[in-house]
């Protein structure tokens, strides 16, 4: 049996698909919406739910396989929406303006000074005039964009068939249609996560695949069969296909169509399992519920995510959700219920925003730290969520290890990784990130950060907790450093708590900031001690894989090529030390503004075969390095805690470096040979490190056990027994233990609006008073942010639901 119905409108196009035996034919219809409003009005609309967000799905079941999708809004939430309203405002004011002047030229006179104006003889219009054309130019907009309001859009799903996207504005009668969708050149249907640089969203969307006939391609757009009219295919290029993109429904909405497509489209799975997957509620009785497996349950007790907290007498959510942010929370402010406490399994757990300017896939001491420091968190019950910009096409929301969840935002980097300051431009979007995910803690890092000491100030502003961990030492003298510290005054004489990774570096933030040291902590860097570990296969190993002679000594750099990890340095010591030490090979892994001056020293004093540069190493392969040396030489300028010191360390490599920073803290002298930063003290330095190799007699490296090595000797160079101390000094689970209590003091702290004022204009003289008075207007423009949109219609984004989680069905009451 044939049916024909209306197809996608497209000159010349026509498809044809079985279908159990039976034969639909698609060809061109006159119009897309009118061929279906028959059927529509015929068949009873289903109302989906209650209205969400002042939305409404309604579903029309035309046939047993064409149903349409439709979220509708009112006229009034369409016209509100729209620019009618502000557009309509200020053409009012314009006519009061002109209500109040001397009076309205005559039409004729208003007229010819119009035209001589437009042709340049010399005439002006008067300033009424410009009024009068301003009003009708606002009227106009208004019209326009009231006009083009949407009202509804909506997706039809044929199966087999396609997809026919359409939407309904103000004036318009019928829904009109948008774009059709192939069946065939759909690939999946997705609910993903968006953000923009004032909103953060779900959208459904049809990920498609070009056509074969499509023109792009150069195939041949000759008729392929009797089914074809017109003598083409349509044409269907690679990408996305958004639905719903002007409306923006809620989840709930979202995930509804999503399960119900996803069965017409390409059936055999239920609707409520994978809404589930998606965050959704699913379109039965039966829903999918997560049961986290042994291997990835919480450390502490209850769920992964919490909910607000419920007033009782109201049955409203309490905390940010009622607008009025953490203030006025007590004791317990920033927290679901009691205060936690880290040693308490049954506290609640933490929802913590890490903020930087630096994360992955950028390569660093701060990105990695992050990346570490989540994953330990995460894997002890909290939920962590990563602010940073976007890096190239890393745009937009992603998820990472263990639903590692990140937002790249778009904003642009103008220096060293850094983004410009524009103070309260992503101000809204960071109180809707705060929300969506239910944050209870702002974790910013890097002084260099512009996002991280602007989410503080913001987060501060809606009585957030904020701890702020600075990871470098600055100077007093260079007008930057001036700058950078007094801009860090600000910032942490409003967190509640800071965080150095030395002693150094704190002595040099207290200086800087003038913070008391009572609110900074030290808590160190870690290493992964299950990635860096040596091999005694690869030690002594070429890059090449061919095996160096018996009694060569490897030594690495592992280092950014830049004038403050002394390059300029290491090239000197580089020479000196192959003249004095035949038996030394240097292996450089690292790139920079300075690696023409290596490459330059090289081939000068001929050392191309006992230095090996391999340019950009990824931080995966950066083990495989280490593990063939025997000496690691650090020659920085300055570091507040080197972390490459550590993972070299960890490999069983000896370390010689600079005593400069933070650097004499990180290692026993034993393991650690400090030098002062000239190439003569690091060349005294290396030559410590190879007699301690030589005479503790380290058989995987190829040298012989000496005469008189005692075991004492030979357990300080032994590579095993390097890697097993740094491993039990450092550790993120420890790591991650120590900043669950700074998390505690930071709650544990009282304030108040006027108390934060009053502290901040204490910054300084002139600093002060205009650090109050922004504080002041950020407050006054995040009342109106909740005016605009209130805390309690924002929807919150669902806990992540990992892959390898068992799924069991659950019959709801």
């Amino acid at each position: 049996r044939e049916r024909r119905v209306a197809g996608p409108g497209r000159a010349g196009f026509a498809m044809s698909a079985r279908r159990r035996g039976s034969k639909r034919i698609v060809e061109d219809a006159p119009s897309t919406a009118d061929a279906h409003e028959d059927a529509r009005t015929d068949s009873a609309a289903r109302e989906d739910g209650a209205p969400s967000q002042g939305m409404r799905l309604r579903t029309f079941e035309i046939d047993a396989d064409t149903v349409e999708y439709r979220v509708c809004r009112s006229t009034r939430d369409a016209l509100t929406s729209s620019m009618a309203p502000l557009c309509l405002l200020v053409s009012v004011c314009l006519v009061g303006a002109i209500s109040l002047g001397e009076g309205i030229p005559e039409p004729a006179a208003l007229g010819r000074a119009l035209l001589l104006t437009l042709r340049g003889s010399g005439g002006s219009l008067p300033f009424v005039a410009w009024l009068i054309l301003g009003a009708v130019a606002s009227l106009a907009l208004a019209i326009a964009s009231a006009a083009s309001a949407v009202v509804s859009e909506s997706v039809l799903v044929m199966r087999d068939v396609g997809v026919q996207l359409s939407v309904r504005t103000m004036l318009s009668r019928s829904p009109r249609s948008v774009r059709f969708i192939d069946a065939e050149t759909i690939v999946s249907v997705l609910v993903n996560e968006a953000v923009t640089t004032s909103d953060v969203f779900f959208y459904l969307c049809f990920v498609t695949r070009g056509r074969v006939g499509d023109a792009r391609n150069g195939a041949d757009r000759r008729p392929s069969g009797d089914g074809d009219v017109g003598g083409s295919k349509p044409r269907c290029r690679d990408g996305v296909a958004l639905v719903f993109p002007s409306l923006r429904p809620p989840l709930s909405v979202i995930s509804r169509v999503y399960a119900e497509v996803h069965v017409a489209l390409f059936g055999g799975v239920l609707p409520g399992e994978t809404s589930e997957r998606t965050g959704g509620r699913g379109t039965g009785k039966m829903r999918a519920r997560c049961q986290t497996s042994a291997g990835s349950n919480p450390a502490r007790g209850g769920s992964r995510g919490w909910e607000w907290e419920v007033d009782p007498a109201t049955g409203v959510p309490a905390g940010p959700a009622t607008g009025r942010g953490w203030w006025d929370r007590g004791f317990t402010w920033g927290l679901p219920g009691p205060r936690w406490r880290a040693d308490d399994a049954m506290s609640p757990a933490h929802s913590v925003l890490l903020v930087s300017d630096f994360f992955l896939p950028n390569l660093g001491g701060v990105e990695l730290h992050m990346y570490s420091l989540a994953q330990r968190l995460i894997a002890r019950g909290h939920k962590v969520t990563v602010l940073t910009h976007a890096y190239g096409d890393r745009c937009g929301v992603r998820h990472m290890t263990n639903g590692l969840k990140v937002y790249y935002v778009s904003r642009v980097p103008v220096y060293n990784g850094a983004t410009l300051p524009d103070i309260f431009g992503h101000s809204d979007l960071l109180r809707l990130i705060l929300l969506r995910e239910r944050v209870t803690v702002v974790h910013s890092h890097q002084a260099f950060s512009v996002m991280g000491h602007q989410a503080c100030f913001h987060a501060r502003t809606m009585g957030y907790k904020c701890v702020f961990t600075d990871h470098s030492l600055f100077g007093f003298s260079d007008a930057s450093h001036i700058h950078m510290n007094k801009l860090l005054v600000l910032t942490l004489a409003d967190c509640n708590h800071v965080v150095c990774v030395s002693h150094t570096a704190k002595e040099n933030t207290v200086l800087r900031s003038g913070v008391t040291p009572q609110r900074v902590s030290v808590i160190p860097n870690a290493v992964d001690a299950v990635r860096f570990v040596p091999d005694p296969a690869k030690r002594g190993l070429r890059m090449d894989g061919s095996k160096a002679a018996p009694g060569r000594i490897t030594v690495a750099v592992t280092a950014r090529l830049a004038y403050r990890k002394g390059v300029h340095l290491l090239a000197g010591v580089i020479p000196l030390t192959c003249e004095r030490f035949p038996q030394v090979d240097f292996l450089i892994a690292g790139d920079g503004s300075m690696r023409p001056h290596l490459e330059e020293m090289t081939k000068s004093n001929g050392l191309t075969e006992r230095v090996t540069l391999l340019g950009n190493v990824p931080h995966a392969r950066v083990s495989d390095v280490l593990q063939r040396a025997h000496v690691f030489l650090n020659c920085s300028l300055t570091e507040s805690f080197c972390i490459a010191i550590l993972e070299a360390a960890c490999c069983g490599c000896l370390v010689v470096a600079t005593g400069v920073g933070g650097v004499p803290e990180v290692l026993p002298p034993e393991l650690l040979y400090l030098a002062k930063p000239n190439p003569a003290a690091l060349v005294d330095a290396l030559n410590d490190a190879i007699e301690a190799l030589e005479a503790g007699g380290d058989s995987t490296g190829g040298f012989p056990k000496r005469e008189g090595s005692t075991e004492g000797r030979r357990a300080a160079v032994d590579p095993v027994a390097i890697h097993e101390r740094v491993a039990d000094m450092y550790s993120w689970d420890d790591v991650a233990e120590r900043v669950e209590r700074v998390y505690e003091c930071a709650h544990a702290t009282e304030d108040s609006l006027v108390g934060r004022l009053v502290r901040l204009s204490r910054c300084g003289t002139f600093a002060g008073p205009l650090f109050a008075c922004v504080a002041a207007v950020d407050y006054m423009f995040w009342r109106w942010c909740e005016w605009w949109r209130p805390a309690r219609t924002v929807e919150p984004a669902p806990d992540f639901v990992p892959d390898d989680a068992d799924f069991v069905l659950v019959e709801e009451e």
